[in-house]
């Protein structure tokens, strides 16, 4: 159990103050190379401990930078948690925990605009005369949920036939007109947009090496790059997608992960799973390859010096360690422990290694140090530099993952995750029943296999659970509203692409707490009292 205290974690605190002060030492206003790894669980790097040699670039990346031990992600899925990484805020603080936001409407079916708060670090950046860009290879991250703002470029790579911005628009007509040859031709015009294993990091890369190489030069630069190929279907191209497991024969593929006849089941066949956990280490290790190719353009241009680069992930991936498969079920280690590497030539010092617990929500307020600023709103993360350089100690922190869960059974079922120092509580709640919880000791299990041992309620915890809520509730109070226009509302062909990928639930109407739109925010992640 944590210690009582009498107030708010200190994680958790600062609500009306800026996290990071004045720039740390070192080189003024370095460039900022954020890389996002869709889907990467800690565990299957290799400078994490990993036994296969997944990760070479980004080993060798920790190798000459700095490593932290446990990072934390704010939620087990793509779009909360990269809202909560461009934001530095939790998912209750910026109020998006579900794509079912997007299809809300009034009483006279005027779309409910989603509840986003907070202010995107690119915005900060931008504004202090960062030249800024994002390449990005998923839906989530496309301007209608709210990504975007700051950045001078915002661009979707390896697209599928339902987002290309002419194939798209393009097929919707065909099919209207039950055009067959003409849907026929335009398949055939354009195969790989039709391929959902299509791979879209060497698009992405070459993007943004391509944007490095026009931008020499003039004002620092704040480069996003997110790549989504470790993410399903699992089906790198050679040789990666043979290199951890080329003797295998059986049926699984990488394909056909999450579809209702899906052989990938918790009652597969050992064997299987194997083969399946092999193709994402291939999916991984392509990657890798690709962030190498991305750090060497850094070196080629003679930016690395002057460069902080940040790899990191937004969640992870579960092979049913907890009954589950892929992500966006619960929030154990596997899915919310993500890797997290820097490496600032200029500013910090190689090989050394922070013990303890950091989180996504501390890279916005790290960011903003490293360029002399404080960020554009109030942030609960820290400034990270000073640990990544030895000059202060790691201390005890609580961080926090929320998800809210659709599940086909009635209200919504409610998950939060609190990691402080080595404990880990999972709460579960739906509806106005009360919690159920487990704890996790990761001192003893560092990955929180298994089973925990029951959490029982104490009044200590239900105190600590409530300034909790109004902590979060104030933050959120102290974040700007985005405007309305920022957004629109998913249409047919925007829920297509996300099926296709499966995600089912976009747009569908929010079950069994209709009635109280909000819960999906505030409410929805630290539940109220019994």
């Amino acid at each position: 159990m944590f210690p009582p205290c009498p107030h708010p974690p200190a994680h958790l605190l600062a609500l009306l103050a800026a996290a990071c002060g004045a720039a740390a030492p070192g080189p003024p206003r370095p460039n900022l190379l954020l890389v996002s790894v869709d889907c990467l669980r800690a565990d299957h790097v290799g400078c994490y401990g990993y036994d296969r040699a997944t990760t070479p670039h980004i080993d060798a990346l920790a190798a000459a930078g700095v490593r932290f031990e446990r990072c934390l992600s704010t939620s087990s899925w793509t779009l909360p948690a990269h809202l909560s990484m461009l934001t530095g805020l939790p998912v209750s603080a910026h109020g998006v925990d579900d794509d079912r936001h997007w299809g809300r409407t009034d009483d006279r079916g005027n779309p409910i605009p989603p509840p986003l708060r907070g202010t995107f670090v690119a915005e900060t950046l931008s504004r202090a005369g960062y030249r800024t860009a994002g390449f990005h290879t998923w839906k989530y991250l496309e301007p209608q949920f709210g990504f975007g703002p700051g950045f001078g470029i915002w661009e979707r790579l390896g697209h599928t036939f339902y987002s290309h911005p002419v194939v798209g628009p393009e097929w919707e007509r065909l099919r209207a007109a039950n055009d067959e040859a003409g849907m026929k031709a335009l398949y055939e015009a354009h195969p790989d947009l039709f391929d959902a294993a299509r791979p879209g990091a060497p698009e992405t890369v070459d993007r943004a090496i391509g944007w490095l190489g026009s931008e020499r030069g003039g004002a620092p630069f704040f480069l996003f790059v997110h790549l989504f190929d470790v993410h399903d279907p699992y089906h790198p191209p050679e040789p990666f997608r043979s290199r951890f497991d080329p003797d295998y024969e059986g049926p699984i593929d990488g394909h056909n992960v999450t579809s209702a006849d899906s052989p990938v089941r918790g009652d597969m066949p050992a064997r299987d799973l194997e083969h399946l956990i092999a193709l994402y280490d291939g999916a991984l290790a392509f990657v890798d390859q690709e962030i190498g190719r991305l750090l060497a353009s850094l070196e080629a241009l003679g930016l690395a010096e002057d460069t902080l680069v940040v790899v990191t992930a937004d969640h992870g991936e579960e092979f049913f360690d907890h009954g589950h498969k892929t992500h966006r079920r619960q929030l154990y280690l596997e899915s919310v422990a993500v890797p997290l590497v820097m490496r600032w030539p200029a500013g910090l010092p190689a090989g050394r290694t922070v013990e303890g617990n950091v989180g996504l929500v501390d890279l916005v307020p790290t960011l903003c140090s490293a360029a002399g600023i404080e960020p554009g709103a109030p942030t609960p993360g820290i400034d990270l530099l000073p640990l990544a350089r030895g000059e202060e100690p790691n201390g005890a922190r609580t961080y926090l993952s929320e998800l809210v869960l659709f599940d086909g059974q009635g209200a919504p079922a409610r998950h939060i995750s609190l990691i402080r120092g080595d404990e880990q509580r999972l709460l579960t709640a739906r509806g106005e029943s009360g919690w159920i919880g487990e704890r996790f000791d990761l001192a003893a299990n560092p990955l929180g296999a298994g089973p925990g041992t029951p959490l029982e309620p104490d009044p200590a915890f239900e105190a600590e659970l409530a300034r909790l809520r109004r902590s979060l509730r104030e933050l959120r109070d102290a974040q700007p509203g985005r405007e309305p226009g920022d957004f629109a509302p998913l249409g047919e062909r925007d829920r297509a692409d996300l099926a296709a990928m499966g995600y089912g639930g976009a747009g569908e109407p929010v079950e069994g707490d209709g009635e109280r739109p909000d819960r999906l925010s505030i409410d929805g992640g630290v539940w109220p009292d019994r």
